[in-house]
Order: C-alpha cells, then structure tokens, then sequence
C-alpha cells in the first residue's frame, strides 16, 4: 500500500560520458587532489555534461518530458567535444565548483543544447545561464583557495545520445547519485 501521493523528481537532461572521457576526467580529479586542493571530488559514476536542468517535476510530468527528449534528439547527429581546461564556477580565483571543460563548446554542442531548452521551454522550463560543455569534478567548501592550475590531455567526448537522469539523495554517502531513466540515440527515433 503507498503512503501517499509520488513524490516530485528531480531531473536533469544531459550526456554521459564514455569510459574513455569517465577515466580521463576521474585521472584529472586525481590530479588535482595530488596537489592537496582541498574539495569533495564528485564519484567517477557521476560525472556528466549537463544540457537542461529541469528541477523538481511532479510524476505526470514524466511522459511529455520523456516525449521531449525524443524529439530534441532526432534534430541532432553525434560529434565530439574536447574536454581541455580546468576551470571553475563562479571564477578560478574563488571557485565552488570546479570541471573539466572545453574551451571552445563548438557549434554542434550550443546548437544540441539550444534544441534541447527549447523543446523543455516550451514545456514552461526556464534556463538562467547558458549551457557551457563541462564535467563537474569537485566541489568546494569555504574556505577557499584559488584553483592550481593542472595539465592533461585533451579529452575527446564522443556525444552520440540524450540522456535524461534523476538526482536522488544518498544519505549514506552525504551527496546524491544520478540514475538514468531513458537515453535516446542522436538522429533516432525512439
């Protein structure tokens, strides 16, 4: 018997990353932990790229939102970002959040991430800051230090489809973990 009405889901459209970028950003996370920064690093099976976040959405939701991810993919084909700077949000110098990301997001990635809002706007979402290609390594707690600067080879992100994902909470571990609940194929239908 359920105690109650379905409780709302938090969620979020973006990319997951292949094994190859996965290593290379959890490499990167490493190294920037070497250097004795200190931050609380993000799981390796949470890295991804966000494209929309959606927020707290009530159960109904869930088909026109699925339904949109459908047919924000179809308009896209697969291509790559490269993953080679480390930067952080707000600014390097007094970061909270720290990534690898892409110095230039490239014209594929902004029109995907263009499609994607607009398909969730049209829903009645709305999106506060333009979608930047970067991958979250770590968080930062005051106080704060500004962020060492790390070398690395350039990641190449293979981008080949949507993936919509709930962020739930992990009291045991004191974060959350994003589970995914539908990717869909660039350039497919569903």
């Amino acid at each position: 018997m359920s105690g109650g009405p379905e409780r709302k889901r938090r969620l979020f459209v973006g990319i997951e990353l292949d094994d190859d970028a996965r290593t290379a950003c959890t490499a990167v996370a490493a190294q920037l932990s070497k250097t004795g920064y200190a931050a609380r690093y993000e799981l390796p099976e949470k890295l991804h790229v966000t494209l929309a976040f959606l927020g707290y959405v009530e159960p109904p939701r869930l088909d026109e939102i699925l339904y949109a991810l459908q047919a924000a993919s179809r308009s896209a084909s697969e291509f790559g970002v490269v993953l080679d700077k480390v930067g952080a949000f707000p600014h390097e110098r007094k970061p909270r959040v720290v990534y690898v990301g892409a110095r230039e997001q490239g014209a594929a990635f902004r029109r995907l991430a263009a499609g994607v809002r607009a398909r969730y706007a049209s829903l009645g979402f709305a999106f506060r800051d333009d979608p930047i290609a970067h991958v979250t390594i770590a968080r930062v707690k005051p106080p704060v230090r500004p962020l060492p600067a790390i070398e690395f080879a350039a990641i190449t992100l293979r981008v080949g489809a949507l993936t919509l994902f709930e962020s739930r909470p992990d009291m045991a571990r004191n974060t959350s973990r994003y589970i995914a609940l539908d990717t869909v194929r660039l350039g497919r239908e569903a």
